[in-house]
């Protein structure tokens, strides 16, 4: 019995009418075979968007074509699978999209390999970039080389002596430590790193915030800066993590602390120094 075969494609904006292969369908009249990418990275990376309704889709069409329906709510309905088909791919406008099928003389299991073979190849994970990701560890070693490369610049061997890593600052409740401050006989301003190039626990985002919120309604005043490295498109599970990444930052401008990212520490710095002249006890002549 002769087959046909039709190409499951994601569509992340229609009008844009741009494209990428998600599965493959054969069928007769007696049979459906479906199959889609292992691999859905790169699917993801192509819409940048959340993806996890094509697997939805993807687990309910298998199911489906095990009982012979070509998708899910598919319904026998007297009609031939491909008058289904064309009524489907005529018909659908959202982000997944079907193509008109196309005939072969292959039984339909040989068919579902030779087309997944043409239209889902895959570059094996093991294959593919590796994703390189910095910790929050790294991002205190950031904030405290390039606070310390500030200071030097402008003091010279008295940087060594400001910069206090890891330094308590009294709060309403307790003493808060935190990854770099600038003090000489007290605290001037400080900063502390977070890193979302990692799923960071809750635990660590909320005793964050303890320090922040604690230090603040004591010093509502005092310069604080939280470094954040932000999501990475190709983490998994990134707009899960960039969700949370722009949740956590606001709560903490809301908090009164400054969002500093990789390219902006220097210069908060520098208007720290700037803000502080001609305050008691700074410029630190007396070190």
């Amino acid at each position: 019995m002769a087959s046909r075969y039709s190409v499951i494609q994601y569509v992340p904006d229609p009008i844009a009418d741009e494209r990428i292969n998600i599965g493959v369908v054969a069928f007769n009249n007696n049979a459906v075979r479906v199959r889609f990418v292992s691999n859905w990275e790169r699917v993801r990376r192509f819409g940048l968007k959340d993806i996890e309704f094509l697997k939805n889709f993807a687990h309910q069409m298998k199911n489906e074509a095990e009982e012979g329906f070509l998708f899910p709510c598919d319904k026998f309905n007297g009609l031939p699978n491909q008058e289904r088909i064309l009524k489907i791919a005529q018909g659908w406008i959202n982000s997944i999209q079907i193509t008109e099928s196309r005939g072969s003389l292959d039984t339909v299991d040989e068919l579902l390999e030779d087309i997944a073979n043409t239209y889902l190849r895959e570059q094996p994970p093991e294959l593919g970039p590796k994703v390189k990701v910095r910790d929050r560890q790294a991002a205190a070693k950031i904030v405290r080389s390039k606070t310390r490369e500030v200071l030097k610049r402008e003091f010279g061997d008295k940087a060594k002596e400001l910069l206090k890593p890891d330094y308590e600052i009294p709060g309403t409740s307790t003493n808060n430590k935190f990854d770099v401050v600038v003090a000489n006989g007290r605290p001037y301003f400080a900063a502390h790193g977070m890193s979302f190039e990692v799923d960071i626990p809750d635990t660590l985002k909320d005793a964050v915030l303890w320090r922040v919120s604690d230090v603040k309604s004591c010093h509502p005043k005092f310069p604080l800066a939280i470094f954040v490295l932000p999501p990475k498109l190709e983490q998994h599970h990134y707009q899960q993590i960039e969700d949370t990444y722009q949740k956590t930052i606001k709560t903490y401008k809301e908090m009164g602390a400054d969002i500093v990212q990789e390219n902006d520490v220097e210069p908060w710095v520098m208007c720290q120094i700037a803000n502080l002249t001609g305050q008691l006890g700074w410029p630190p002549r007396s070190l």
